[in-house]
């Protein structure tokens, strides 16, 4: 009996360490006031009116601590004062030590003094937030694709993988966490995540268009949280541990897809994405739906940081849909502190930076 006794203490112990804690949720929150609408207060807009920098397509957004204001346009990083005035472009085009020859990948981090940037797929770079290079890594034939967080003096970052066959429909992607530390090294961690393509093959080759892509919050608490599926589903990433500690979902009226274009032949699942973008407001997990409404906006999803459904409410950001692809349905949108920052465009698609008072 001693001897069955801890053999099912070491079982119990064992499937502990691999087991994930899922939180299953009702469509309805917590909050009697739940479907208010909620409109923000503009305090700064910053425009492109010629003064140094042109906004031609910014698809990256950051903010530090001190208000500083991080712009992605192509290969350019640009910086702005928590006031809104442009302060130079903090990348160098070229070969050269703290330079890129190629775009940088779809995310960039910003701490308390740095600035964090991958060149895919191989350099990593740290910059202070004027733009002095730090440090750099060079990983040679270990290239990365994507950075996720700095936590721990550790780099978290992705290695993608797309084994299928290139035949045209719908592919699966693996994303295998790493991390790097600051001699260089790295290793490969058991978590590892998936995302969608649509892959179209001709006779002349084939592309491929995402479908889902990972959607990740700002590092808050030790955790990230990541929408990664089709279906309303979030995972919490523990970064000291760098495991799943936590999924949590809620039951979701789903959103029919409807192509742009009406002639778009291609086999489209019949949904839309459930979750577009994460945010983390306080001690909060803000859920950007994929429910929207002309007059409202988003509806908003707000979660506590165990994953309970606490309230919703329709957020009045009008500017940041497109419309148009899976991947990219909302611009990006970030929070710092009391304040909500947004890219946004006008009805002739002329790009603006915005930034809310909450």
């Amino acid at each position: 009996m001693r001897k069955i006794l801890i053999l099912c203490l070491l079982s119990i112990s064992f499937s502990g360490v691999l087991a994930q804690q899922v939180i299953e949720n009702p469509e309805k929150p917590l909050s009697q006031n739940a479907g208010r609408t909620v409109r923000l207060q503009e305090v700064l807009r910053i425009k492109d009116e010629g003064k140094g920098f042109y906004f031609k397509e910014p698809w990256g957004l950051n903010v530090a601590p001190d208000g500083s204001i991080f712009v992605q346009d192509g290969r350019a990083l640009y910086k702005f004062t928590s006031g809104g005035r442009f302060d130079g472009n903090l990348i160098k085009i070229g070969q050269g030590p703290g330079e890129i020859s190629s775009d940088i990948s779809s995310d960039f981090l910003v701490n308390d003094t740095e600035v964090l940037l991958l060149s895919a797929p191989i350099k990593l770079l740290k910059i202070d937030l004027a733009g002095k290079l730090l440090k750099e890594w060079i990983f040679g034939k270990s290239p990365f694709f994507r950075l996720i967080a700095f936590y721990d003096q550790k780099y978290y970052v992705l290695n993608q993988h797309r084994n299928f066959e290139r035949t045209t429909g719908l592919k699966d992607v693996d994303l295998d966490l790493f991390l790097l530390n600051e001699d260089g090294t790295s290793h490969q961690t058991p978590c590892s995540l998936k995302t969608q393509v649509y892959l179209e093959a001709t006779a002349r080759g084939s592309h491929w268009n995402d479908i889902t892509k990972l959607n990740i919050s700002k590092e808050s608490g030790g955790f990230l949280y990541i929408a990664n599926t089709q279906e309303y589903q979030i995972k919490q990433l523990d970064l000291k541990k760098a495991e799943i500690s936590r999924i949590f979902s809620r039951s979701y009226p789903r959103v029919k897809y409807q192509k742009k274009n009406p002639r778009d032949r291609r086999e489209m699942p019949a949904f839309d994405n459930d979750v577009y973008r994460l945010l983390v407001y306080k001690d909060q997990v803000w859920v950007l739906t994929s429910t929207y409404d002309p007059n409202k906006g988003i509806l908003v999803d707000v979660f506590d940081a165990y994953g309970k459904y606490l309230d919703n409410f329709w957020l009045s950001l009008l500017n940041i849909r497109t419309g148009d692809t899976f991947y990219q349905r909302y611009f990006p949108v970030i929070i710092q502190g009391d304040y909500l920052y947004a890219i946004e465009h006008d009805a002739d698609w002329a790009y603006s930076i915005a930034k809310y008072q909450i």
